[in-house]
């Protein structure tokens, strides 16, 4: 499987935590990383490559300010399966509608929670790490929510673009890592 996962942080530091941690969750897999301004970079990824799936990382940036990471056009118009990862799900969301997404007022709220993912794919209860200002609290009619918990969404799926977005970052557990990741991989790609 040829994948491309592209670094949305503006963090160094926190990319390099991150690459680590995906890597792990993704072994045997071919991985080509891209940061999130290097357009050219990701368009030839895209065209020369023959990219089966899309990762897009969580961020340092927030949605709602003018300075953030950006997703590139050709990836959101290139029909290959998409994760979207916390800001990245959160971007999506808020191209659409910028009123589905609220913030804590108090800054960054970290914590983990267990549940299950039940569609597309089944991962039993396991424990899931989430680190957010911004929160999804409604998504377009084309994203079906998969988990809510109380009024933020966990988990939607847009079925016509293949995009799986997940409000947590599934990385951060060594336990659930490479479940979820080989679930993604033989339920959104190899489908």
């Amino acid at each position: 499987m040829r994948l491309l996962v592209v670094n949305m942080y503006k963090d160094i530091v926190v990319f390099k935590k991150f690459k680590k941690q995906i890597l792990y969750g993704l072994q045997g897999n071919i991985i080509i990383l891209k940061n999130w301004d290097d357009t050219k970079g990701i368009e030839n990824t895209l065209k020369n490559k023959k990219i089966q799936g899309i990762i897009l990382s969580g961020s340092d940036y927030f949605v709602k300010k003018k300075d953030r990471a950006i997703i590139a056009p050709c990836i959101i118009n290139s029909n290959i399966p998409i994760l979207a990862i916390c800001y990245a799900f959160q971007y999506f969301i808020y191209q659409c509608k910028k009123s589905y997404i609220k913030s804590f007022t108090n800054g960054y709220r970290k914590y983990s929670l267990s549940f299950s993912v039940p569609k597309p794919f089944h991962i039993p209860k396991s424990k899931y790490y989430l680190i957010h200002t911004d929160y999804i609290v409604k998504t377009p009619k084309t994203f079906k929510v998969i988990k809510k918990i109380k009024k933020k969404i966990m988990i939607a799926y847009n079925r016509q673009k293949n995009i799986f977005g997940v409000q947590f970052h599934p990385e951060k557990n060594i336990d659930t890592s490479r479940a979820f990741f080989n679930m993604w991989i033989n339920k959104c790609i190899l489908q």
